[in-house]
């Protein structure tokens, strides 16, 4: 017979003797930030410390440089996967609290295959790179690397503990309007303003959002508009982040009828227009139930105290299109004293704090606890299958561009 408290101490004194090398990681991750499809450090960082554990890793797998893949296993059992973020933001940062992810992915999956051979099954890290920018999971879910394995866990830091929370779905694109230069004072009858037709776009993106549900955003920025006041600009670009609740909505409603829009902004302006994608379609996140209870029990034995239900929208996650695929869980982690948000100064200073890195540390822990749960209860993986299926057994993907690279294809 298995003593599984015995196992779960196990496991969790193995995460508390990593919590050094972690706190390490999580503070030179902070120190080093590297943006999306850069992040060569972090990656020589987290895949050498899951080498130098026992750990098997593959770089550069589904032909993204800074992706990895890190494996344990012993006999025929359920394969638990860590998922590992690690980029940053410009100017900003850690301003999500990747370095944490990262380094709590490492303790988890150190601390879980301490137990492998008490238990059978595989323990994976996948390090997955440019979450905040191209969604480097949606690369990997697209080309198979995530083929095989039964759960994906992955603890993310922000304001309270939570097992449950809700995304938008999401889809970037850059639009560019072209139309021809002139005097502004002289002669502006002779040419065609580009910028113009971008600030009308923007007012017709309002309009527009009128006319679609609630919960539709379309945030966006002018990038370029030309050089001078006196020269008529033959070029604007500009990038939208367009979101919706679910991926079949943004891409056949959302996504359509802002195409309508600039094109007959274009038409009404004599100019030309290109819209591009930037990024991947990112699906919207399904929490699995099964897995949400099996980590809020562990949460609490484990020193967090998860709050019930799901909390608002976090924004998107590319760990969306995962969680249709397997069963996944994506709870989040309290490391600030306030309701603080993500992607600014004030979280990029709090990923860094003592407190914070000791959150990630217990979150690890918890972690590398539901996936023990997983390994050595049966019932928990069926169960949490048949809520898979009940969630997901829908959904279909949408047929977009594979972006591999931060610009677009």
């Amino acid at each position: 017979m298995i003593d599984l408290a015995t196992l779960h101490d196990e496991v969790a004194a193995e995460v508390l003797r990593q919590a050094p090398r972690l706190a390490a990681l999580a503070r030179d991750l902070h120190l080093a930030p590297e943006l999306g499809c850069g992040e060569f450090h972090a990656v020589t960082l987290l895949s050498g410390t899951l080498e130098e554990e026992g750990f098997h890793v593959e770089t550069g797998i589904a032909g993204l440089p800074t992706a990895f893949r890190a494996e344990r296993r012993s006999g025929d059992g359920p394969s638990v996967a860590f998922l590992a973020e690690y980029d940053a933001l410009p100017g900003l940062g850690h301003a999500c609290g990747h370095n944490l992810i990262g380094a709590a992915a490492c303790g988890a999956a150190i601390g879980l295959a301490r137990v492998l051979g008490a238990v059978p099954g595989r323990v994976l890290v996948f390090g997955a790179p440019a979450e905040e920018t191209i969604g480097g999971k949606v690369v990997l879910a697209t080309r198979g690397a995530f083929d095989g394995i039964d759960v994906a866990l992955l603890a993310h830091p922000g304001s309270e503990d939570r097992a449950v929370v809700t995304s938008l779905a999401s889809w970037s694109v850059e639009v560019t309007f072209h139309g021809r230069s002139s005097h502004a004072v002289a002669a502006p009858e002779q040419g065609i303003n580009a910028l113009d037709a971008m600030i009308q776009l923007f007012i017709a993106r309002d309009a527009l959002l009128k006319g679609l549900r609630p919960e539709v955003r379309m945030p966006g920025v002018i990038l370029e508009g030309g050089v001078r006041a006196n020269v008529v600009p033959d070029r604007a670009r500009a990038r939208f982040s367009l979101r919706a609740a679910d991926s079949q909505y943004l891409a056949e409603t959302v996504m359509a009828r802002f195409r309508g829009v600039v094109d007959g902004v274009a038409r009404a302006t004599g100019t030309t227009a290109r819209i591009q994608e930037i990024d991947n379609l990112y699906d919207e996140m399904v929490s699995n139930p099964v897995l949400a209870a099996a980590w809020e029990r562990e949460a609490r034995r484990s020193g967090l105290d998860p709050r019930p239900g799901p909390g608002g929208t976090i924004g998107s996650l590319d760990m969306g299109t995962l969680s249709h695929l397997v069963p996944s869980l994506h709870p989040t982690f309290r490391i600030t004293e306030r309701p603080t948000p993500t992607h600014t100064p004030e979280f990029t200073r709090a990923a860094a704090s003592p407190g914070a890195i000791e959150a990630a540390e217990r979150a690890a822990i918890a972690l590398a606890r539901t996936g023990l749960a997983i390994l050595s209860e049966p019932q928990l993986l069926d169960r949490a299958r048949d809520a898979h299926a009940r969630a997901a057994g829908s959904w279909r993907r949408i047929d977009a561009p594979v972006i591999t690279e931060q610009g677009g294809p």
